[in-house]
């Protein structure tokens, strides 16, 4: 089940954004081991002249400045940030400026940390697919080119085949690999729409009865404390004899989306229960800060207007609310707040009601 944080159509997609973060974590572990495996290569097998010396440790600096930044947007800074994103995309583009600066201060072509290239070239895949992962290859033979010219001395004879080799192998990462990378991602994101499909109510866009009995019962199995809330639309079936099912469908639609904008991620979350009702799992055991939460839903669902210009009509909820702060489980629970729920439908409606006082 998608974490609470992610509900909405957006799901599939933060999960997809989640699993390119391990990936960039273990880019950060690759780039933290040749990091230091290049100086100690360069300081005991290439170091010649003061001005290639000079060049490596502007590039180390550089590096590791990076590095530290990219760290910090990886592990502190929220996946749909624009510094996450462009942050980490960035890095592509840098790992290939380093590739290149590498092989031509370690040898050339030859240089023992040539495989880079493959890396650059799987990474740029990560995010672009296959047309990303040909456009890498692309840059990434140039650069080849360029070292043989400018570090090589140019295409020898006796270079030819290794040469061949090399670049028939980049070109066969790049297709090979960009090709597994996009039917994983596209496996991937449809795997992730039919779980979606399944755990969610297509109305409403809120998770369903069934994605509420996970949840609740994972709370419970943590041992949270929560409150629990019951909720459920006023005069529900009026509306459809009234204004038909279109309405009460446009009534289903507009709640689900006030719920999820309305209740913060980290606080919580609703369900569609069943029909015209929805409850509510809130990770908090203040009363008074839940009240205001729900009361804040109430006043925002009264501004609400449905129907036509000419007839127009709000809505109203009741609310029954009670605090997980024993042992409960989960029945006990759902009883005990639909019982609340009744008890606000039995005191006039458009109302929330705790286990021993109401809150107009």
């Amino acid at each position: 089940m998608c974490t609470m944080p992610y509900q909405g159509s957006d799901c599939t997609v933060h999960v997809t954004r989640r699993s390119d973060r391990i990936l960039e974590i273990a880019y950060c572990c690759v780039r933290w081991f040749f990091v230091p495996t290049s100086t100690i290569l360069f300081m005991k097998y290439y170091h010649q002249t003061t001005l290639d010396l000079i060049i490596f440790m502007s590039l180390f600096v550089f590096a590791v400045i990076y590095m530290g930044i990219t760290e910090f947007a990886i592990h502190r800074s929220p996946i749909d940030s624009a510094f996450y994103r462009y942050t980490t995309r960035t890095g592509v583009l840098l790992d290939y400026v380093a590739f290149v600066a590498i092989i031509s201060l370690t040898g050339g072509t030859q240089s023992p940390v040539y495989p880079i290239a493959y890396l650059v070239i799987l990474h740029a895949s990560l995010y672009w697919s296959l047309v990303g992962a040909m456009v890498a290859t692309l840059m990434v033979i140039l650069g080849y080119i360029g070292v043989v010219i400018t570090v090589d001395g140019g295409f020898m004879i006796e270079d030819l085949p290794r040469h061949f080799f090399n670049f028939a192998f980049l070109i066969m990462i790049g297709v090979i690999g960009g090709i597994i990378v996009a039917r994983e991602r596209k496996h991937f994101v449809e795997k992730g729409i039919f779980e979606n499909l399944a755990k969610k109510d297509y109305l409403t866009g809120l998770y369903n009865h069934r994605s509420f009995q996970e949840e609740i019962k994972e709370a419970i199995a943590k041992q949270q404390h929560f409150t629990l809330v019951m909720a459920d639309i006023d005069y529900f079936k009026r509306i459809n004899d009234q204004y038909g099912h279109q309405a009460g469908d446009a009534v289903l639609r507009s709640i689900g989306t006030l719920f999820e904008s309305s209740i913060p991620s980290e606080h919580g979350s609703a369900f569609r229960y069943g029909g015209e009702e929805f409850v509510i799992i809130l990770y908090t055991k203040d009363r008074h800060f839940a009240s205001d939460l729900l009361n804040q839903f109430r006043e925002r669902l009264h501004a609400l207007e449905f129907g036509t210009d000419e007839d127009k009509f709000h809505i109203t909820m009741s609310f029954g609310a009670t605090v997980r702060d024993k042992e409960q489980r989960a029945t006990e629970l759902v009883a005990a707040a639909d019982a609340l729920l009744y008890e606000a439908k039995e005191q006039g409606r458009d109302r929330l009601v705790w286990g021993s006082y109401s809150l107009p």
